[in-house]
């Protein structure tokens, strides 16, 4: 018999992780699970398939050391390399998990990283590589430390009370159709994050590169319900987004000064849910037991038909974790990422600097457009099914492939000439700093002489007619795209519909600006010089007064009140004509008879447009 052997190829083995995580589940099992559906629910979940033989080895005793507190792994612990990194980065983590954040094994990594530099018993070593092996042992000697404490994301296995509270919980869930279970979750996002640092702070201000911004996202079990996006800055209202239709791109604005969710937004949202979900059905809500959401819950208790649950403390384990944190809020950062790419390449082939130039206007109408478009369904259901709360179905939908994004990332760093260091793809596209602050960021928001607001702000921000497009253009481009989609084989007649209803809605937009422009020529956006020389030619009077109009009886002036808001006031030339007028108030020349005197005022009265008449006299 003759064998072929391919030369070159090793046979990829079972990674610990796995192993840990088929004998969590296998455990949490109310009835213990035949080796088939053992093997099918490895398969769903890591996309791979495992001998029989394999199988029967991982859940036997010999691989007893993975699971939490057993004799072979106290056996088999080593102690630290470093122990001074690690007790620091233990402190660290035990912060981090007091507040309720989730410590990610890219969170570790990268806080290790920036510890290692400030030891000075580690100043003549080089950085250690921080590999997986080194995290996975680091969580073992962590886990034994608080073996009788809560556990966060490195528990590799779940407590007996754990899947407990967790197999009430997912029976409980199963009282409720697929379409009515909600999971809500908030996430961090560093909006302006480069996979190559070249943007300069200054000491008492906050890192311009770690700009955040808090994410609230909310989905049901299908996908087919997708609560708008919640957004929290530093800022009121960030400069780009003072005209922007936030309500057209699906997304609320909150802020305060952490960038996070604190118990008045999460009532605020609460609130916002009871009235999405109505009072016809009955809804599950999920969510971490946090002390920002109990506390907001007895704040704004739900009506009758919501039903809140939360996720206990402990939940660390594949089917313990949310479902929004199983695949779902990585799809939706993964192509905000991508979105982020295609702007710096483009940008930097215009010559410009896209981390001076990426504004909140950006940001948000990517996230918005991903949340609705790019996430998808699958990725949903996965999320909701990997958790445990919703039994497996058997046509299971496997995993969605996240685009790669490879080759646009080496055309973007290509681009850095500055010697700037340069983060891996990987590492850039999971970045540990978003879910958890470091104590310098935390320092900082926390000193009330800091501005922390100008985080949410550009930091040479586009003109609004390079960011915005004009109407003509706008319109131009709606006709390109229909032309394009009539010669393409796949173009259905609701589509090209669907675009030829948006193209008229655009035509009449244009066709009424057009209209009030020629039937009122000073308007707010009239500049000095063109109000200058219309008056000139309507009259050559020296002086100017600007009176409101009465509300009540827009014939009479209202010269013995004091103007309102400060809208109006006296100037003496015309080329003091105030540009600042609002841009929602019309403005009306009344012409006096010839007859009077050229040193009679010309008055200038202002009035809101529902009250302006048909046509001027």
């Amino acid at each position: 018999m003759t064998r072929n052997i391919q030369l070159g190829q090793k046979k990829e083995g079972i990674p610990e992780a796995q192993k840990k995580a088929l004998r969590a589940w296998h455990r949490a099992q109310e009835k213990r699970p035949t080796h088939a559906a053992s093997r099918e629910w490895f398969e769903r979940t890591f996309n791979r398939r495992l001998p029989p033989s394999t199988l029967s080895l991982i859940l036997s005793s010999k691989y007893a050391y993975l699971d939490l507190g057993s004799a072979a792994k106290t056996q088999r612990q080593q102690p630290p390399q470093w122990p001074i990194l690690e007790a620091r980065l233990t402190e660290w983590l035990k912060r981090a998990r007091e507040t309720g954040e989730v410590a990610t094994g890219d969170a570790i990594c990268n806080k290790a990283r920036e510890i290692w530099p400030q030891i000075p018993e580690y100043a003549d070593l080089d950085t250690p590589a921080f590999s997986q092996g080194w995290l996975y042992k680091f969580r073992q000697r962590f886990e034994k430390t608080l073996a009788q404490g809560p556990q966060n994301d490195a528990a590799p296995a779940v407590p007996a009370n754990t899947r407990r509270e967790l197999q009430a919980l997912r029976t409980f869930a199963g009282e409720f159709a697929e379409e009515n279970i909600y999971n809500m979750d908030e996430t961090g996002l560093m909006w302006r994050k480069a996979p190559f640092d070249s943007l300069i702070s200054l000491p008492n201000e906050p890192r311009k590169d770690r700009a955040r911004v808090c994410l609230i996202l909310c989905t049901n079990a299908t996908g087919a319900d997708r609560i708008p996006l919640w957004a929290i800055g530093h800022k009121a209202m960030p400069e780009a987004l003072r005209t922007a239709n936030l309500k057209a791109m699906e997304c609320e604005w909150r802020h305060n000064r952490k960038a996070w969710v604190d118990i008045h937004i999460m009532s605020q949202w609460l609130l916002m849910f009871y009235q999405h979900v109505g009072s016809e059905r009955r809804v599950l809500l999920l969510l971490d037991d946090k002390p920002t959401h109990t506390a907001a819950m007895e704040a704004t208790p739900p009506p009758s038909n919501v039903h809140v649950q939360y996720f206990p403390m402990n939940s660390s384990s594949l089917n313990g974790r949310q479902p929004l944190r199983l695949g779902i809020t990585q799809h939706l950062k993964h192509h905000y990422r991508k979105q982020f790419l295609s702007y710096m390449l483009a940008t930097f082939k215009l010559g410009q600097r896209p981390l001076e130039t990426i504004g909140m206007y950006h940001t948000l109408s990517w996230i918005t457009r991903v949340w609705r478009h790019d996430v998808p369904h699958a990725t949903i259901y996965r999320g909701f099914r990997k958790c445990s709360l919703i039994e497996p179905q058997t046509d299971y939908l496997r995993a969605v492939r996240l685009p790669d994004m490879t080759q646009l990332y080496e055309k973007v760093i290509a681009y850095n000439q500055s010697g700037h260091s340069i983060q891996q793809l990987e590492e850039w596209l999971n970045p540990g700093e978003e879910e958890i602050a470091d104590e310098m960021d935390e320092n900082l928001w926390r000193d009330p002489s800091i501005d922390t607001s100008v985080l949410d702000e550009s930091i040479n921000p586009l003109p609004p007619q390079e960011l915005i497009p004009s109407p003509e253009d706008a319109l131009a481009g709606l006709r390109t795209a229909i032309r394009w989609m009539l010669n393409q084989p796949a173009t259905t007649v609701d589509q090209i519909k669907s675009l030829e209803a948006v193209e008229k809605v655009m035509e009449r937009k244009i066709q009424m600006d057009a209209h009030q422009e020629q039937q009122y020529p000073f308007n707010g956006n009239t500049t000095q010089e063109s109000a200058q020389t219309a008056v000139q030619a309507s009259a050559s009077q020296p002086q100017i007064s600007l009176s409101p109009i009465h509300p009540h009886n827009p014939g009479t002036h209202q010269h013995d009140q004091p103007p309102r808001h400060h809208l109006f006031r006296q100037v003496n030339n015309v080329s003091h004509h105030p540009a600042s007028i609002p841009t929602k108030l019309f403005i009306r020349i009344i012409r006096h008879n010839a007859s009077q005197s050229q040193d009679t005022p010309i008055h200038i009265r202002l009035m809101r447009p529902k009250r302006w008449p048909r046509r001027p006299h």
